[in-house]
């Protein structure tokens, strides 16, 4: 009866330690993240929207080629936001109240199929958590050609959760590692914008701002 509570106790706890393991681990990329070195001039911006779980890089429609993206081509002002995570997870899960434990595990602990989600926004000012990354021109150009590049446009388009957004088949597997905000750490780190190494989480990406 030892041996089995002893084998118990090592089920339950081992599990807490990866939990444990992997906020630590999250957190300390925060405290040393890597500086941008960029000395030029700094005169456009770009956004994010974040929630407790997920981070959107946004753009101004303006600044987007959207022959790429037909489905908004009737848009003349506004914003795209830009998303990138777990094709199951984002086709499910509409709201919270969707929310599937089996799918979120699922695609945590597997390499997964993803999508791009992008939303239109009429008005950034109907959103409270929002956070602005200013860029050079540059650095503005590179990072909409690095989003564009996550797209897979040979395959499917679905409609998203209602008449102003949509999923497009993406690159690129979803895990544990790989998550939607380090999409968006990745995206920003990769054009010189100060970003811890690894941004598993949303409060890892705007922790600078």
């Amino acid at each position: 009866m030892k041996k089995i509570f002893k084998s118990l106790l090592y089920l339950i706890l081992f599990p807490l330690l990866i939990i444990m393991l992997y906020f630590s681990i999250a957190y300390l990329f925060t405290l040393f993240p890597k500086k941008s070195a960029l000395k030029s001039q700094k005169t456009e911006h770009i956004s994010l929207i974040y929630s407790t779980i997920h981070t959107d890089i946004v753009f101004n429609i303006q600044d987007i080629n959207l022959s790429l993206l037909p489905q908004f081509k009737r848009k003349q002002k506004g914003y795209l936001a830009f998303g990138w995570g777990d094709k199951e997870t984002y086709l499910s899960t509409p709201t919270t109240n969707d929310f599937k434990l089996s799918t979120s595990l699922k695609a945590l602990f597997l390499n997964t199929t993803s999508l791009m989600h992008v939303s239109y926004i009429s008005n950034l000012s109907n959103y409270q958590d929002v956070k602005k990354v200013k860029l050079s021109k540059e650095q503005k150009k590179q990072l909409k050609n690095s989003i564009m590049q996550s797209f897979d446009f040979q395959k499917q388009v679905y409609q998203g959760y209602g008449r102003e957004d949509f999923f497009y088949s993406a690159k690129g597997a979803y895990n544990l590692i790989n998550t939607c905000n380090s999409w968006v750490g990745d995206k920003l780190r990769d054009v010189n914008v100060t970003m811890p190494y690894w941004t598993p989480f949303s409060w890892s990406v705007i922790s600078k701002y």
